[in-house]
């Protein structure tokens, strides 16, 4: 599946990880603290039972440990198994290991194994934990937490807790050690760690579902200008915004708002400008062509420099008469606009097919080829005749400034919801610094060539508006010395169902 990376870096999606982030670790810190908690809660309180455990044992069997009589001494073997199965009971079938050793540190009685009948080697603790001394010396010994056994074969989380053996006599006559396995306290650990990962997991989505929804209720002002601003930036002015809320949004609505309002009124302005002035100006040309062309066809005696000046006189005014009717034209396109002017369908193929025949004499004149490959039905809605208008200025201006033998290509074609059109041509190109200007209006690449050519300066502005009135869209893709590529995009129409 295709997603948009534009989308995960909007600000809308950045607020929601921002609050995931924060909640996930928040989680990780409560989660870690409430099983350490536990953990240490659990095995302080075992900790505290088997030491008492191991007192017990000492007590009971110090009596009999310390008789020299070997009979009675033998009975130990039995009276530590009974405890060692009374503490199971106790501790929830959890089996419990006794030894007792000597004060040599040897191990005498074994509840696992009975070392006086089945032969068993009696082990000497001292040589494998040094603690032991330390416990047969009487010290007060802590319950030891820890592994046994290794990685690959397995370990085992036990606890050992210690009592020296003493009877009558401050003499310290030997050792008891219980050993336990705390499989109990990390089953339980286990189980609270499962439960705390699946309940922080349904929180976590559900703090996704409500952070979003958060995020684009307060993104939500922000995107509707962002998309206004965009339209404006296409030559769409005079959009609002809904004002909504309080706080600094709404004051950044309201101040667009009133910005827009000032650029409608200073483009309404300048188009009443260039009204009133091309009507002021239109009057006089007229009148000044009408005496020219008369001096022109005048008879007798006049210097071929007379003439040759009022024909060039007469070419000025063509021009001036030029530039004010794409004027008007671009001031009539904004009125259309502002009172919405009625669309009609559009077969884009034929209109680009009926064009480029109309501008097929002036390529042959040229000796350029003129190439064509149009998709069939492609219909758009607005007006035929300012999408033709379009569609000619841009071929025209393909072959004006395609050097002889060079050749412009016309494309029509639909991708997905859009009828495309692409004119290409290997002319002369645009250099880098000129192409965010070349729809300005008056703006020339080359004044002396466009003059020559006979280019006003307004007819790729007047095509970009007629293509902003049909909700599209152009681009421009050229480099200097190797032709450029004009790209328009229109709403494709669609029949209803």
């Amino acid at each position: 599946m295709w997603i948009n990376k534009k989308t995960f870096q909007s600000l809308r999606w950045r607020i929601a990880i921002a609050y995931l982030i924060l909640i996930g670790i928040g989680f990780v810190v409560i989660n870690l603290t409430i099983l350490k908690l536990f953990e240490n809660r659990q095995i302080y309180d075992k900790k505290e039972r088997f030491r008492a455990y191991a007192v017990q044992v000492a007590q009971v069997i110090s009596k009999d440990y310390s008789s020299a009589d070997t009979v009675i001494k033998e009975n130990i073997i039995f009276t530590i198994s009974q405890i060692g199965e009374d503490i199971m009971y106790r501790e929830g079938g959890q089996p419990t290991r006794i030894l007792v050793l000597d004060s040599n540190g040897i191990v005498d009685f074994d509840s696992y194994n009975d070392l006086s009948e089945n032969g068993f080697l009696k082990r000497n603790l001292r040589n494998e934990f040094p603690i032991i001394d330390d416990l047969l010396m009487g010290k007060d010994l802590d319950p030891t937490v820890l592994y046994i056994g290794d990685r690959l074969m397995g370990q085992k989380w036990v606890m050992y807790s210690y009592s020296p053996i003493i009877y009558g006599s401050e003499k310290i006559t030997g050792a008891v050690i219980l050993s336990t396995s705390l499989s109990d306290i990390g089953e339980i650990l286990e189980a609270i760690r499962t439960m705390l990962f699946r309940s922080s997991l349904l929180i976590v989505v559900f703090v996704i579902l409500v952070s979003f929804g958060i995020s684009a209720y307060i993104t939500r002002p922000i995107k509707s200008l962002t998309d206004v601003i965009r339209k404006m930036g296409q030559g769409h002015l005079g959009q609002r915004v809904k004002v909504r809320g309080v706080g600094e949004f709404r004051e950044l609505g309201e101040a667009f708002n009133i910005m827009s309002e000032k650029l409608e009124n200073l483009d309404r302005a300048r188009n009443e400008f260039v009204s009133n002035a091309s009507h002021e100006l239109k009057t006089p040309l007229s009148a000044i062509k009408v005496l020219a062309e008369s001096l022109i066809h005048m008879g007798g005696d006049v210097s071929e420099i007379y003439i040759e000046f009022l024909t060039d006189i007469n070419d000025e005014i063509d021009r001036l008469n030029a530039i004010i009717t794409d004027l008007l034209s671009l001031v009539e396109m904004d009125a259309h606009e502002k009172a919405g002017e009625k669309k009609e369908l559009v077969d884009l193929s034929h209109l680009a097919e009926k064009t480029v025949r109309g501008l097929n004499v002036l390529a042959k004149d040229k000796n350029i080829s003129l190439h064509t490959t149009i998709q069939d039905r492609t219909m758009t809605t607005g007006n035929t005749v300012r999408l033709q208008q379009a569609i000619s200025n841009l071929v025209d201006n393909a072959i004006k400034y395609t050097p002889d033998g060079g050749q412009v290509i016309v494309d029509v074609y639909q991708e997905e919801d859009q009828a495309i059109i692409k004119i290409s041509d290997t002319g002369i190109g645009i250099p880098k610094e000129d192409i965010p200007h070349i729809f300005d209006r008056f703006f020339r690449v080359d004044k002396a060539r466009s003059r020559y050519t006979g280019g006003t300066g307004l007819g790729l502005s007047i095509t970009q508006r007629i293509i902003l009135l049909h909700g599209g869209s152009i681009k421009v893709d050229s480099e200097e010395g190797r032709g450029t590529t004009f790209i328009i995009n229109l709403p494709l129409w669609e029949a209803e169902v």
